[in-house]
């Protein structure tokens, strides 16, 4: 797996994330928390930007878990993103101070643990097809 596989798993990740988040979470967060997420051009951008960041993460983590950690493109998908959805859940309940603030968005957290979910099923269904690719040009 070179730097080409890496580019394709980073488009990937960045289209993945912003189908979970910015497609998904975003709209559906406006419509559910009108006053605390409102649907306009600024938090779109802010969504995308940052979902964007968040695919290129996903990727580099992925891409390490395949190369250091000799995992399959599966697997290392899984663990990036259950990694990467927990250390930011985990950071915002420690700069929250405990659980409580947690306990009153747990609505919110389902939510971003089914984006999660859609972000880490697309990105699984887009990386096999660039795998199979790869093993019928190498059987060619």
């Amino acid at each position: 797996m070179g730097v080409t596989v890496l580019k394709k798993l980073v488009a990937f990740s960045i289209v993945s994330t912003n189908l979970g988040y910015t497609l998904f979470l975003f709209p559906l967060l406006s419509a559910l928390y009108r006053d605390r997420v409102p649907f306009t051009a600024s938090n779109l951008i802010a969504f995308t930007l940052v979902d964007t960041l968040g695919g290129v993460l996903l990727a580099m983590v992925s891409y390490l878990a395949i190369r250091v950690g000799k995992m399959s493109v599966t697997k290392s998908i899984t663990l990036s993103v259950v990694l990467l959805w927990t250390a930011y859940w985990l950071t915002i309940v420690c700069a929250a101070g405990g659980l409580s603030n947690l306990h009153s968005n747990v609505a919110i957290v389902c939510l971003d643990g089914l984006a999660a979910l859609i972000t880490w099923a697309t990105l699984t269904m887009l990386s096999k097809s660039l795998i199979e690719k790869k093993d019928r040009h190498h059987c060619s």
